[in-house]
This record gives C-alpha cells, structure tokens and sequence, in this order.
C-alpha cells in the first residue's frame, strides 16, 4: 500500500469526469458488444478507458482541473434538470407550478381543485387546478 501511495504522489487522480468517462465506456463496451461482430469496433469501447488512466496518472493537475471544471458546466444543468424532475415525480403530496412572470417553481398542496396562487416573489396571481 506505501508503494502504490508513493506512485500516486503528485498524481491528479479521480475527478467526476473519470467516473462520468468510466460509465460511458461501461455503456460503449455493451453495446458495442452486443451489437457488434467484429473485433475492431470493440475497441473503440476502450477509448474512454484509456482517456481515464492517462487523467489519472497525469502530473500536470492544473490542465486536469480544468477539463474537469468545463466538464461540470455542462453536466451540473443536466443533472440538476433530472434530479429536480425525479424529486417532484417522488412528492406525492404537492404539485409543482412556474410563476408565468418570473419563472419560480411554486409548491402548493394535492388535492385543493381550483385554487388561485399568488407568488411570494414576485406577488403575481393566477389560477390552477392542483
């Protein structure tokens, strides 16, 4: 364990892009796999595999940063998309609705019919059936 620990010294190791290039060549492997016949298109499967470890070893941890920095910009919006959605899909006791005015995400109770809501932000009213 104090050799490997020694190796790693200075080494940028594992970010959120290694784990995101981890499963994609996870997936790539698999489909290409199942898909596939031939022996060359399997490696192309290998690719992210091979991009992780040249990440992982690299010395020059300021470049790493900020593939790893550019690469959360893109993935944070998506990801909070589909956890927000999943979050709302989960709460069975509320409804979600947009203020038309200034785009909030108004939470308001199951089951009361039509009822109007008035924004805490922005005090506008409008009516919905939750």
């Amino acid at each position: 364990m104090y050799r490997l620990r020694e190796f790693m010294r200075g080494r940028y190791g594992l970010d959120p892009l290694n784990i995101f290039l981890i499963v994609l060549g996870c997936v790539l492997t698999f489909i290409l796999s199942f898909f596939s016949r031939h022996y060359s298109y399997r490696l192309i499967g290998l690719i992210p595999y091979l991009f992780v470890l040249f990440r992982t070893l690299s010395t020059n941890i300021d470049a790493r940063q900020k593939e790893n920095e550019r690469f959360m910009k893109l993935w944070l919006p998506i990801y909070g998309f589909f956890s927000v959605k999943y979050k709302h899909s989960k709460d069975k006791e509320h409804r979600y609705f947009k203020c038309p005015e200034c785009k909030h995400t108004l939470r308001v109770p199951k089951g009361k019919g039509k009822i109007e809501i008035t924004c805490p932000f922005c005090n506008r009213k409008f009516k919905k059936k939750t």
